[in-house]
């Protein structure tokens, strides 16, 4: 009788070993091999991101220096203009000095031909000039264009991918959840596993026939728990599975805003927060101080940059605040996301300007007062102090 009790006892441990071998071992290890390959996408992606960035930040570098040879070049044209428009009015009033004064004091006929052509040719040039610098106008505009263009382009492109990364992160989240519960089935299992090779031995031990079968009764239960345990896992598993790509099938239009918070708590949430209740009691004349300290340090545009050794627009906005311990991000676009939008004449010390549309700028400059800011332009110059009348800014943005 005791031996038929070992007997059975040895098919009810022999049963647990294949439960719990065939059901926890081979699903976790699986789960574990799709965890590695979400996050080497993941890595993938991520580098894909940055390279994305950089050649964003790149056009919009090109953006400002477009912008900038614009305004220059409306300037000299208005000015062109308004010079050509005063010698016009003063050959109207034929003055002293007059065209038609100068014309008519020829001393004979070949003189006055002379002074007409001289007359024409003045015209001409100035004409000629007035034309050269609309069509570098028209040149630089047509390059700014297809600036914007690309920058349109990137920033798609961008976008895919971090709604790429948001999908990612949540598949990550999903297979962790579903290996938790793996490794807690299997816990179990094994928990059941010594169970019933400790109710084995007591069987072995038994010194009756009661004793002996309520070994093998506690040995058959810890079987069916782990079967159960497992069945339930996998259940759970496929259950999960099969609503993550029916959520992804039917959720995709309103994803990737979903997607993008969750990822994005993770790694901001705590950033944002201590940079929210460190900028708010940020000495603003402090700001200022440390902005204008270093123009006289003779720093070079650097792309990339956010050190003294060279800095571009972002690098100089987020070097300085991070003094006072506000960490920006370094990239205009992921700045405006730092501050409250306000008009650039209701921008006060310690504010950021912005240059271009609102969530597409391409510039920015810290305010010092008095229509004045502190920027690093652009390639071949050096950090330093601007002019709102010089160089207007789109709006401004003060520190949440």
């Amino acid at each position: 009788m005791k031996h038929n009790l070992i007997s059975k006892t040895v098919l009810v441990v022999a049963s647990l070993v294949t439960v719990v071998s065939l059901g926890t071992h081979v699903s976790a290890s699986d789960t574990a091999t799709q965890i590695n390959e979400v996050n080497q996408k993941i890595s993938d992606t991520q580098k894909l991101v940055n390279e994305s960035q950089k050649k964003l930040s790149k056009l919009q570098d090109q953006q400002y220096s477009d912008s900038v040879e614009i305004a220059s070049l409306t300037k000299n044209i208005n000015a062109r203009k308004s010079h050509l428009a005063e010698q016009a009015r003063s050959a109207q009033q034929n003055d002293t000095g007059s065209l038609i004064e100068f014309l008519t004091d020829s001393k004979s006929f070949s003189d006055a031909i002379d002074r007409v052509a001289t007359v024409a040719t003045m015209i001409q040039a100035n004409n000629q000039t007035l034309q050269d610098q609309k069509n570098d106008q028209e040149k630089v505009a047509a390059d700014k264009k297809q600036v914007d263009e690309s920058v349109a382009a990137q920033k798609k492109t961008s976008e895919k991918l971090r709604n790429d990364m948001a999908d990612l992160a949540v598949q990550k989240i999903q297979l962790k959840v579903k290996k938790a519960k793996e490794d807690a089935a299997k816990q179990k299992a094994e928990a059941a596993l010594a169970a019933a090779q400790k109710a084995a031995a007591a069987v072995k031990a038994a010194k009756s026939s009661a004793d002996a079968n309520k070994a093998l009764a506690t040995a058959t239960k810890a079987v069916t728990a782990a079967s159960t345990t497992n069945t339930n896992s996998g259940t759970t598993t496929s259950n999960t599975s099969t609503n993550s790509s029916s959520n992804n099938s039917n959720n995709s239009s309103t994803s990737s805003s979903a997607t993008v918070t969750q990822t994005a708590y993770s790694t901001a949430s705590t950033t944002s927060t201590a940079t929210a209740l460190s900028s708010s009691s940020v000495d603003t004349s402090s700001v200022v101080a440390a902005a204008l300290s270093l123009t006289k340090m003779n720093i070079p545009y650097v792309w990339g940059g956010e050190s003294l050794s060279g800095m571009d627009c972002s690098g100089l906005t987020a070097y300085v605040y991070a003094k006072f311990g506000v960490s920006l991000p370094h990239n205009t676009v992921a700045q405006e996301g730092y501050v409250t939008y306000e008009s650039v004449s209701q921008a006060q010390p310690g504010d950021l300007l912005f240059w271009g549309s609102k969530g597409a700028s391409y510039h920015v400059a810290i305010y010092i007062g008095n229509g004045q800011y502190v920027h690093a332009p652009r390639t071949g110059q050096t950090v330093r102090v601007g002019s709102v009348s010089g160089y207007a800014p789109s709006f401004a943005g003060r520190l949440k």
